[in-house]
């Protein structure tokens, strides 16, 4: 399997079944909190990855991806780390918002 088709299957399904579960409850305003997680999450991870890479401490299977790299990442690795970070973000806030409501209903 591809790191591409991997990426399709299994994080941006999730994602879009979550969008369109959440999509009353989404705003702009309540997505805006994982701009920022994202922008930490690619200044922190970007580098240790690139530099495990260069290292050898892991690698990727030239035919497994599209080819294309940023130091010594395939493109679709920066895209798990967003799409990831987004999954969690967009299940977590389900659960929160779920966990909430509850409260507000519960004597």
């Amino acid at each position: 399997m591809t790191y591409a088709r991997f990426l399709g299957l299994f994080v941006v399904l999730p994602i879009l079944f979550l969008l369109v579960r959440y999509r009353r409850t989404l705003s702009w305003q309540g997505l805006a909190p994982m701009g920022v997680l994202l922008v930490v999450v690619y200044v922190t991870t970007s580098p240790w990855d690139n530099m495990a890479v260069k290292w050898g401490l892991w690698g990727f299977d030239p035919e497994r991806i599209w080819g294309v790299k940023l130091f010594y990442l395939p493109v679709e690795e920066y895209l798990f780390f967003g799409l990831q970070t987004l999954l969690v973000g967009l299940w977590a806030r389900a659960r929160l918002e779920r966990t909430l409501d509850r409260r507000e209903v519960s004597p």
